[in-house]
């Protein structure tokens, strides 16, 4: 038996992850600008808003990201905003965090099918921030290792 028991892992570091991903994701939607200066609509709020008034999506792809610009962004927000508190947990509560993942996959899908150029990296922050969510997720699974 050794002296010292080994310290089951922290939080903090799942946490974190979790609330870099969650900045991430609202500064990318709602505070940064999309396009830089000189575009008529920067913002997302505006792009989306001119971008869901167009045409309807014909096939079953164009209704993956166009559904991500009516609604997804919606379900996105809700997603990372729940993340901190669900990420490091032991119950089954933590698997609620894995939507944070999978709506930032539909952003990730939504500007790349979209065909959104020229923009700053805004809309890319959102994919960016999944990335720090499962690594979140992974991390909040680890558990004290076994004493033999």
């Amino acid at each position: 038996m050794p002296l010292i028991d080994p310290a089951p892992p922290g939080k903090g570091a799942p946490v974190g992850l979790a609330v870099a991903a969650l900045l991430l994701t609202l500064i990318g939607l709602y505070l940064w600008p999309w396009w830089p200066s000189g575009f008529p609509d920067p913002t997302f709020l505006e792009f989306r808003r001119e971008y869901t008034d167009g045409p309807s999506p014909v096939t079953w792809w164009d209704s993956v990201y166009f559904g991500w610009f009516q609604y997804g962004y919606l379900v996105q927000t809700v997603a990372v905003l729940v993340l901190p508190f669900t990420v490091a947990r032991d119950d089954r509560w933590h698997w609620l965090s894995l939507a944070a993942v999978l709506t930032c996959g539909w952003q990730l899908a939504g500007v790349l099918g979209s065909t959104v150029f020229h923009t700053t990296p805004a809309p890319f922050l959102g994919p960016l921030a999944g990335i720090l969510a499962l690594v979140g997720w992974l991390l909040g699974r680890r558990k004290a290792p076994r004493v033999a």
